[in-house]
Formats: structure tokens, C-alpha cells, sequence
């Protein structure tokens, strides 16, 4: 039996902004105490360099902060490169640009991205040792498959399963009854957590659909990101890619991750979580990013016990309150 090249036991996150929040902060802190990583690097824009949260993370062991060089990036990328600098060269928003760095990272130096709303609770380490690549699953109403169909009864499924969610993410435990119907709604891979090692099979084939898109779709929401990663995954035949199911890294769902966030008398995380969840990702995207501003370690201490985020990343946040006590 042939034995998948190892991930490298490296993590990926990139930011650009003028600040780095301290919650973003808080996911390359979870990653360098959790994630059994040698080395978390966070990729970074030029202007982030005197930032306060970044400053904090130097003096963290295993932390690598890299300002972005997305010609040395896609220089990396090999007979890949030349495309991805036109493809780059159109783009202006962070997330579109993020997708065509985090592939290029991947291809040359291997490790497990994460997004920076993503709270790593346990070890990635023998995830990385099986080798190969891996990717998530996630509970979602309109995958690729439906958005590119022209039949109406799939569109007309995808909306009422819109619907049935929007209500849920507004019911006060709509999580709950969320998850007695998740098996009706199709499962598609989310790009927020993915891992390869350098140079495979997977990764390649990534980059290959990706420079294939023609340039009307590359600036079309979704095409270079997860829509594009679903049709690779479906798509390809080689080994050592490992489809992990939800509850490894995305237990509460697009929109349904609202519940993350509200706040009620009491909470139970473990009615989201399982002994199997490595990762959270809490969907920046959805509804949750005004929050992003005012959160701070005071804020989790004020709702422990009451809020599921709170609940999730109070046991990273007792340093900080220590100090601000001792203060």
C-alpha cells in the first residue's frame, strides 16, 4: 500500500486590514495552543506590521508573522504562476484574493489553512500524519451543483430550504431543531479549513480548474472559492483526499451559526459539539461580523454560561482576564 506524503504540521491563516481584531487574533491563538502545529504563520498585509494584536502573538512560540509577497507567492506556484498573476491582477477584495493565495500556499509549502474565524479546539496532528489532502463538509442550501442547474424543482427546493433555515436562525434554539434536519440539506465542501501536502495531486488539480476559469467568472462571488473547490472535489479521481464530515469542523452551519451568538440564561455546548469536532468555524460572513469590533475577553466573561461563543473560547481568554485583573 502507497503511502500519502505527510501534511506539513504548519498552519496558514491570511488577514488583510489596517488592524487586526482581537477576535481574528484569537484564531492564531487557538491554532499555536491547540492545533499541534510546529509553526502557525499569519499571512499579513504590509500595514499590519505595528498592530497591537500582532505584536502579542510575537512573542508566542511557533508564531511566523509574513507580510504578503503575492509574487514570490504565485512565483512558488510553477507552471500554475503566470495565470494566477492575471487572475490576481483583476481582483480587489481580500476574500476573492485570499482563495487564489491560500491554493498557491498549499501547492508550494503544504499545511492546513484556516480561516480567521475558525477556533481550533483540539489536535490537527494526526490529520496531518494520515497525509494527503483533506477538506470539510458542510450543511448548505444552495451548493454549486443547484446555483449552475437550470431545472426549476431543484431551485424550488433550494428555496424552501432557505427558508425553513432563516426561520431557524431566528427561533431562540432553532440550532436544535436544525439538526434534526440537516440530512435534507446537501452537503458541499467549505475552503475555510484545507490542508495538503506540498505539490499533490489534489492541490494541483485545485489550481488547474482554477486557472481553466475563463475571466468572465473570475471575479463572480463564490467561482475561485467554494464553488470552485466542490466542482474539484466531485470531480477528482486520484488518493489521499479525505472529505471530513461536518461535525469536524462546521457542527453549526452557515446562517445557523447566528446561535453561536445569541445570547440566552444558559447555554450547552455540548448540544453543538461532538468528542469528534477539531474546528469551528463561526462564519465571519453571516450576520456576525459587526460583532468582530466590540469582542474582547471582557465581552466572553460578561456571557460564559449564556452565550455558545462565549462558552467556545472562554478557556483562551483566562490569560488576558488574569493580566486585566492584576492591572
Amino acid at each position: 500500500m502507497q503511502h500519502e506524503p505527510q501534511i506539513p504540521r504548519i498552519a496558514h491563516f491570511i488577514w488583510s486590514g489596517e488592524r487586526l481584531p482581537w477576535v481574528y487574533a484569537l484564531a492564531v491563538r487557538a491554532a499555536l495552543a491547540r492545533g499541534g502545529f510546529e509553526r502557525v504563520i499569519l499571512h499579513h498585509s504590509e500595514n499590519l506590521a505595528s498592530d497591537g494584536e500582532l505584536r502579542a502573538l510575537r512573542s508566542r512560540p511557533g508564531f511566523v508573522p509574513r507580510a504578503i509577497d503575492e509574487r514570490a507567492i504565485l512565483a512558488a506556484t510553477g507552471p500554475y504562476a503566470a495565470r494566477l498573476r492575471e487572475i490576481f491582477a483583476v481582483l480587489s477584495a481580500p476574500s476573492a484574493r485570499a482563495n487564489v493565495l491560500r491554493a498557491a500556499l498549499l501547492y508550494a509549502e503544504g499545511g492546513v489553512y484556516l480561516d480567521t474565524d475558525a477556533i481550533t479546539l483540539t489536535s490537527l496532528r494526526d490529520l496531518c500524519e494520515r497525509g494527503g489532502a483533506f477538506v470539510g463538509l458542510e450543511h448548505v442550501a444552495f451548493p454549486a451543483s443547484v446555483m449552475q442547474s437550470r431545472r426549476p424543482e431543484r431551485w424550488a427546493a433550494a428555496l424552501l430550504r432557505t427558508g425553513v433555515r432563516d426561520l431557524l436562525r431566528r427561533l431562540p434554539e432553532g440550532h436544535r431543531t436544525f439538526q434534526r434536519v440537516s440530512h435534507l440539506y446537501p452537503l458541499a465542501v467549505n475552503n475555510a479549513v484545507l490542508a495538503s501536502a506540498p505539490r499533490h495531486a489534489f492541490i494541483s488539480d485545485l489550481l488547474a480548474q482554477m486557472v481553466a476559469l475563463p475571466p468572465s467568472r473570475w471575479r463572480v462571488r463564490f467561482a475561485l472559492g467554494t464553488h470552485l473547490l466542490q466542482q474539484v472535489v466531485a470531480s477528482y479521481r486520484g488518493a489521499g483526499l479525505h472529505v471530513e464530515r461536518p461535525e469536524l469542523f462546521y457542527p453549526l452551519g452557515p446562517e445557523i451559526s447566528e446561535h453561536w451568538f445569541r445570547v440566552r440564561r444558559a447555554s450547552e455546548l455540548a448540544s453543538v459539539l461532538t468528542p469528534r469536532t477539531r474546528v469551528v468555524h463561526w462564519y465571519a460572513s453571516v450576520r456576525s461580523q459587526r460583532l468582530a469590533a466590540r469582542m474582547d475577553a471582557r465581552y466572553v466573561e460578561a456571557r460564559v454560561g449564556r452565550q455558545l461563543f462565549s462558552d467556545l473560547v472562554a478557556p483562551l481568554c483566562r490569560g488576558q482576564l488574569e493580566r486585566a485583573a492584576a492591572e
